[in-house]
């Protein structure tokens, strides 16, 4: 028998299960019963027990699965440790032998090689913390090792003299005999340029290589100095992410193999297959992905500023969504306005929010209707998420539910017409002789806002718990969400987040997320550097080169390319973004 539809459940209210026979309602209760079961037989699907993807698990159900679902790279707690001593588990044909020898001794017969109880309990003990015990970190006892097999020959050499004696503190002299007493090579991408007033003579780069001397030289006091790589001290925020002079890749290169990490979204292994085929460079993922940490870290500087500039805006737009660090269930913010963007991995919390836009702000914040936002005094709701929720309750199989949600978003499409109507009216040039303004929608659309309101009063206790739930939101924000009535300039979606998020979405499905809070932390920081240049109309690959040189070179780091004029508009003057 066929599942009952949506057309069969809008028939089926309170009155006409009142006025059938119990037989009839008997049977429909089976079939609902059936359809129930199929239903939840659905909702329990998960990727271990059917074909759904591990992306359609929602964010706050990741890492509540069973236990046996553990990371590939895992040892079994059964397979064998290459360094540890061979144990016999029980079981095995050297355990099955010790019944036979206890037996053996209890008739008298004595066996050479039988184990001793204090042997029995120490094979034992080493066997449970073998089974227990996680495997040991680092590479194994006689595995093969791994190290840069690509010959690299050097187009120039680059010496680092010693500037003073490390003893008397004296200078040494630039023309000295010195000796080089160690080195490194330097992998750089140059632009193939003949002459730099002609940019355009020749296009494409090629990849130099530097070898870099360190030198040493002797002073006249007899002391020997030895010239150093610089570099930059250890950071709490940063664990393990080392920023020296002393690097293979340049900072162009660097910055272009972020930006391909980043901004085209390759893996790690993807952009080291790239980088074989287009310069034939041999680049570990390994490599790349602390070239990607070392360059968060060295626009780290620049965070501030993207904070400062974005609280001088004057309308911000912020929305989130689900982010993977290992095995946590985090979330990632975008808060952005027409020039300015900042990504921040951490918590769905207020405090949260709070932490990425201050208090200070005191511009017009547009998102949805999560209750983080709705301390902010001057506020935007999102019109899209309230019709697409308005547009569903018009199709619930709840009959009455189905009346309102369709009467609701009537008045609300109606509303959404009516300002852009009035934008374009306001989008004409004004005429000589004209009379007064025209008026704002919240005037000559009244009746459409007296009736929804009161639709809304009407179904604030409604048994129905999607309709209740909807219209005490708008009845909670109502001012909110009605200002673009009395100011038809301003925007009525969120799109302008959802946009910068998309890309970071499509990331996350690629990557699955990131392992570390470092990592986390450089792919915030840097895609907040990325987008805020593309917004600015500059070259993000640029800024991230300069910033790399100066974090190695102990130099203040660049500041933030400027903000054009046409971008720094006041409120009155946005529309959709």
């Amino acid at each position: 028998m066929a599942n009952l539809s949506d057309h069969d459940l809008l028939q089926m209210d309170q009155a006409w299960q009142e006025g059938q026979p119990e037989s009839v309602v008997r049977a429909l209760l089976k079939r609902t019963l059936d359809d129930l079961r199929a239903a939840r037989d659905r909702l329990n699907q998960r990727p271990d027990n059917s074909s759904r993807p591990p992306g359609s698990i929602a964010p706050w159900q990741r890492g509540a699965g069973p236990a046996s679902d553990v990371a590939s790279d895992e040892l079994p707690h059964d397979e064998p440790d290459p360094d540890s001593e061979r144990l016999d588990p029980p079981g095995s044909d050297a355990a099955s032998l010790a019944p036979q020898a206890g037996a053996a001794g209890a008739t008298g017969q004595a066996q050479p090689n039988a184990p001793t109880s204090d042997a029995k309990s120490e094979v034992a003990t080493c066997v449970q913390l073998k089974t227990t015990l996680p495997r040991r970190p680092g590479r194994r006892v006689g595995a093969p090792g791994h190290g840069r097999q690509q010959t690299l020959m050097p187009t120039c050499i680059q010496e680092h003299r010693p500037p003073c004696c490390s003893a008397c503190q004296q200078p040494l002299p630039s023309d000295g005999e010195a000796q080089a007493w160690t080195g490194w090579n330097t992998l750089e991408m140059v632009p193939l340029r003949a002459d730099e007033s002609d940019a355009a003579a020749v296009l494409g780069v090629r990849i130099e290589v530097t070898r870099h001397r360190l030198m040493q030289q002797r002073c006249a006091c007899g002391h020997t100095t030895r010239a150093q790589a610089l570099r930059a001290d250890e950071d709490a925020l940063w664990p393990g992410v080392d920023i020296s002079q002393q690097r293979l890749l340049g900072p162009r290169l660097a910055a272009a193999v972020v930006h391909l990490c980043v901004r085209m979204r390759l893996p790690r292994r993807k952009a080291s297959e790239l980088l074989l085929e287009w310069f034939g460079l041999e680049l570990s993922a390994a490599l790349i992905d602390q070239t990607v940490h070392q360059a968060a870290r060295s626009v780290a500087a620049l965070e501030p500023q993207l904070v400062e500039q974005l609280e001088q805006a004057a309308l911000v737009y912020a929305d989130e969504t689900s982010w993977n660090e290992a095995r946590r269930a985090l979330w990632l913010w975008v808060l952005c306005c027409s020039h300015t963007v900042l990504y921040v991995i951490g918590a769905r919390t207020k405090e949260m929010f709070d932490k990425a836009l201050s208090t200070a702000f005191g511009g017009t914040l547009m998102s949805d209707g999560y209750c983080a936002y709705r301390a902010r005094l001057l506020r935007l709701r999102c019109w899209a998420h309230l019709k697409r929720k308005l547009r569903g309750l018009a199709e619930s199989t709840d009959r009455h539910a189905a009346q309102a949600g369709s009467a609701m978003l009537q008045m609300f499409e109606a509303l959404i017409v009516a300002v852009f109507e009035a934008r374009a009216r306001l989008a004409q040039p004004p005429q000589a002789g004209a009379g007064p303004s025209v008026a704002p929608p919240a005037i000559t659309h009244a009746h459409q806002v007296a009736q929804l309101r009161q639709l809304c009063q009407q179904h604030r206790d409604a048994s129905h718990k999607a309709l209740r739930e909807l219209a005490r939101e708008f009845l909670n924000d109502w001012e909110v969400i009605m200002r673009p009535l009395d100011d038809p300039r301003l925007p009525l979606t969120n799109n302008a987040a959802e946009r910068q998020l998309r890309h970071y979405v499509i990331a996350r499905r690629i990557t699955y997320g990131t392992r570390t809070p470092v990592g986390s932390h450089s792919v915030a920081l840097l895609a907040s550097i990325i987008d805020t240049c593309r917004l600015r109309r500059a070259s993000a690959t640029d800024l991230l080169a300069r910033a790399i040189y100066a974090t190695r070179m102990g130099l203040p780091a660049p500041a933030l390319p400027p903000i054009p004029l046409d971008l720094a508009r006041p409120i009155a003057s946005l529309l959709e973004m």
